[in-house]
């Protein structure tokens, strides 16, 4: 059986592991960095316990690296889990090409084994081996009726094509490649029982890594939301600091921050006072329209009669504009309307930090 797909708890292990490993990496890499300061501190601050300091600093490293573990696991895991399944339909459901005879006596074959190829690219094969029935001679297809590309190498002494044997004795298997015209040879010697061995070595001591420090570096479904949540407050937090602390050094920023934020009530006695002493009277407002920004029109008399219409629409825009610049407060691009001494013209309110930093722009 070809088995690439595993049930869950396989990658949930796995995922598992490399975390404990990873943790455990940054650990002891940032122990031994700060273990050279030690002597540095205890001449510094002789009373201050290094190893608890030490202890402390690494374990906060550790902490977002495995929350960031955990934020990645699901994601992470549906991926490998998504390739393994790939890779299990494409082995399961490959068929063999049809009509493959003997190349050396013509009798029919039967398939004794399949292997894909390329697993891990995009373009994976399988290929079949194929046994003839009646002189047990070997051929290799893949799915598709091409012969397997294997080119045997050659002697770099005198270019003839390499042979192969094997000798197999217990739980070692012998490759012996050789020239058969000059003396060239290379052996290679797989022993099963120590790669064996060394494999139940090696689950060992995962199988304890994760007994041992599961707990303590891999967050569960109920911990780890809430981990995630208080980590991205303080990146939030951190970032949102570092943002302000930018912003206050600039000076668009403080000249921003420095306009008067004025209430309707107060725009009507600022404008009216301005207006006033320049020969404008009756001044009213109308009923704000409420949106994005706060749009109020407004209009008044001129009291000079012999003032003409550029005259009085050029001096009330001078005279508003003025009185508005220290605030948040604007006369509209269309500027000031007049019509038979009536003088009238849109303000508009700017309220967000944005908003007023690009007025001052």
């Amino acid at each position: 059986m070809f088995l690439y797909l595993n049930d869950h708890s396989y990658y949930d292990d796995l995922y598992d592991l490399h975390t404990i490993e990873e943790c455990l990496d940054w650990y002891w890499s940032l122990r031994k960095g700060m273990e050279q300061h030690r002597e540095e501190l205890k001449t510094k601050e002789p009373d201050t316990d290094f190893d608890k300091e030490v202890h402390k600093c690494c374990s906060y490293t550790v902490n977002v690296i495995k929350i960031n573990r955990y934020r990645h696991k699901k994601e992470r895991i549906s991926e490998w889990m998504e390739a393994d399944r790939r890779r299990q339909e494409k082995i399961d459901n490959a068929t063999p090409p049809d009509g493959v005879r003997c190349d050396k006596c013509d009798s029919a074959t039967k398939v004794i084994d399949k292997t894909l190829h390329d697993a891990y690219d995009d373009n994976m094969r399988v290929s079949f081996i194929f046994e003839c029935l009646k002189c047990q001679k070997r051929q290799i297809f893949y799915e598709d009726g091409s012969p397997w590309d294997f080119k045997r190498p050659k002697c770099k002494d005198c270019d003839v094509e390499l042979k192969t044997k094997y000798e197999e004795k217990g739980e070692k298997l012998t490759t012996i490649t050789y020239c058969p015209k000059c003396s060239f040879k290379e052996v290679d010697v797989i022993d099963s029982k120590n790669k064996r061995i060394e494999r139940e070595k090696e689950e060992e001591r995962q199988r304890k890594i994760l007994e041992e420090y599961r707990s303590e570096f891999c967050l569960n479904d109920e911990s780890g939301p809430k981990a995630v949540a208080s980590l991205d407050g303080i990146v939030a937090l951190s970032k949102k600091w570092k943002e302000q602390e930018k912003k206050e050094k600039d000076p668009i920023f403080q000249k921003a921050k420095k306009l008067k934020k004025l209430k309707l009530n107060q725009l009507k006695d600022l404008i009216s006072k301005a207006i006033v002493d320049n020969g404008y009277t009756d001044l009213e407002f109308s009923k704000p329209e409420m949106g994005k920004f706060v749009i109020v029109e407004f209009s008044a008399t001129d009291s000079k009669d012999d003032r003409e219409e550029y005259d009085s629409t050029h001096m009330l825009k001078k005279v508003v504009k003025s009185a508005l610049e220290s605030t948040n407060w604007r006369l509209m691009s269309e500027g000031i309307h007049y019509r038979l001494g009536i003088v009238s013209g849109r303000l508009k309110a700017y309220e967000r930090e944005e908003d007023l930093i690009s007025l001052v722009k």
